[in-house]
């Protein structure tokens, strides 16, 4: 099965995060906008994995939340990667870098790591992904999008309490997302 590892957003950021990605949906042409009951922040991305690598994923993320108290993330910024050129991910942030959702990150990728899992070595930046643009993106697209992300988002936050494991499956209208291991922070 397809994973990743994921914070799912929380009310009043979830509704926020809701609210904006069916403005954008109004007006930015030219994007394979992500299901709006989906919205989380990935912490890592398996791809397919099988029963027993899903078990030490699982595992070796346990032992990271058992210790992880509930945190605040405020998201309160779009962007997109790259950060230049054409860009490939839309997304909704947060200003602030560091804290304990990277500290979260990259507790979970250290910990993956020493079971055997490839772990990124790029900086991790929390975000959730809002959407794709289909390439090559019309410049009337591209205009609107860097419009509304300049343009000041009213900060929303939620209160981190888990990580769930989620197996995703493609389907015509964008992958669905089922939530296959929660895992509570603090135990």
């Amino acid at each position: 099965m397809r994973c990743f590892l994921a914070v799912p957003l929380r009310e009043p950021a979830l509704g926020a995060a809701q609210r904006t990605l069916a403005q954008l949906r109004e007006k930015v042409d030219a994007v394979r906008w992500t299901r709006p009951e989906t919205l989380h922040i990935t912490v890592h991305f398996f791809g397919n994995v099988d029963d027993a690598e899903f078990a030490r994923a699982v595992d070796a993320a346990m032992r990271v939340v058992g210790d992880t108290p509930p945190f605040e993330l405020t998201l309160d910024t779009l962007g997109a990667f790259p950060e230049r050129g054409s860009p490939r991910v839309l997304w909704l942030g947060t200003s602030v870098e560091g804290g304990d959702m990277t500290a979260l990150a990259l507790r979970c990728r250290e910990a993956l790591d020493r079971v055997g899992f490839a772990v990124e070595a790029r900086p991790f930046r929390a975000h959730c992904t809002l959407g794709r643009p289909k390439l090559p993106w019309a410049a009337e697209s591209r205009a609107a999008w860097r419009v509304i992300a300049t343009n000041r988002l009213d900060s929303s936050a939620f209160t981190a309490d888990a990580l769930v494991m989620y197996e995703s499956t493609p389907s015509r209208g964008g992958a669905v997302y089922t939530s296959r291991q929660l895992l509570p922070f603090g135990g």
